[in-house]
Parts: C-alpha cells; structure tokens; sequence
C-alpha cells in the first residue's frame, strides 16, 4: 500500500492503494482506487470504483463513476454515484443522484435525492424538501419518510412543495407523510398528511390520515 495522498488546490491522483486520500479544492483520481478513507472539501472526480475500509466523504461537489463500497458514507452538496454500499452510516445531505442501489447499516436522507435502484438499509430516515426523493423502491427494518418540519406548512398552504415518489416501499416499522407509492408493505403502518398510496399491505396495524388517499388496504 503507497503513502497517504494529499491534493490542495488543484490536481490529480492515479489509481491503486492508498493508506489515506484528503482533496481540498479540485482534484481527480483518474481509476480505480482502495484506501483506509477518502475525504474530498471542495470538488472531486473519481473515474472509476472506489473500496474504503473506513470513511468516504464529500463535501461540495462529486462524480464517481464506479461503485462505491466503504465503511461509512457521508456526502453533502451535490453528487452524482454509480451505488454505493456502506457497512455503517450512509449519509446524504444536499442532492444526490444514484444510478443503482445505495445501502448502509442506518440511511440518513436530508434533502433531495433520486435513487434509480433500492435504497436499503436496518433504519432508514429521510427528510426532504425541494423536489423530494424519488427511487425504485425501499427496504428497511423502520422507515419514515416526511418533509422537513420547516416544509411542512407549505403542504396546506398556498405554496405546494412536491411529494417524494418511491415505486415500493416494504419494512417493519413505516411512517409516511407526502409520499406517493404504488405498494406499501408492512407490520405497522403510518400513512400520513399528503400521502397517495395505490395499495398497502400490512399485517399488524394500520393508520391512514383523514388527509390522505389510499385506493387499496389488505391485511396479510
């Protein structure tokens, strides 16, 4: 494994193994690349996959071409990935788009993303506002998905702030608010102000708000 790499202001790095990667400013890392973390202030273009045994951060602006797998993720600002796999934490904050699937041990969502795979993770929260979070589909153990509390009043007001869209959302635990999806599945679930939900299934309890619209409700 090289030494750790450190790039200020502007450059660029080539593939292979690292101990630890720090970009501060713009720089590239021009393939495939292991390192212990890699932590990017700034701007960053990596072309090609990244494997991280610890922490992988962003914060500004990033496009990874490749697959990300890492210990933890952290990104905020704006990114566009490939997928990424976390064994712990994966964070976004900012807007995020991801062509395929995104996992972490806890997903943590706080702002705009779209997700064309499966966001999957034990304990999923997100909080969105602007044009909402959309994916494929997600999977977790507790999911609750609403807008920002700062957000929220613009629902019954004058101003409306778009729903978040998911396909199928399927879990333990499912509180929802502003949120359109074509299946809801779980134990206990929460439909809440704003929601359009063309089916939910559930096989423990059920609450629907006054507010909200669902076209089909099995218990299983």
């Amino acid at each position: 494994m090289a030494d750790s790499v450190r790039i200020s202001g502007a450059g660029n790095v080539g593939g292979g193994e690292y101990k630890n990667i720090s970009i501060s400013g713009s720089g590239e890392v021009t393939s495939d690349v292991k390192c212990q973390s890699l932590k990017s202030a700034g701007s960053v273009h990596i072309a090609g996959s990244v494997e991280c045994s610890g922490e992988f951060k962003i914060a500004g602006s990033g496009r990874v071409d490749g697959d990300i797998k890492c210990g933890s993720c952290h990104l905020a600002g704006s990114a566009k990935v490939k997928s990424i796999e976390a064994n712990g934490e994966l964070w976004f904050a900012g807007s995020v788009i991801a062509d395929g699937n995104v996992s972490g041990e806890k997903v943590t969502i706080d702002g705009v993303a779209n997700v064309n795979g499966l966001i999957n993770g034990d304990e999923i929260r997100i909080a969105f506002d602007g044009d909402g979070v959309k994916a494929n589909e997600i999977g977790g153990g507790t999911i609750k998905i609403a807008p920002k509390k700062e957000k929220k009043a613009y629902w019954f007001g004058k101003k409306k702030i778009k729903r978040s869209e998911i396909g199928t959302i399927e879990g333990d635990e499912i509180r929802l608010e502003l949120v359109k999806a074509d299946v809801v599945r779980g134990a206990n679930v929460t439909i809440g102000d704003g929601c359009e939900i063309g089916k939910v299934e559930y096989s423990e309890s059920l609450e629907i708000s006054e507010n909200a619209h669902v076209d089909h409700q099995v218990k299983i």
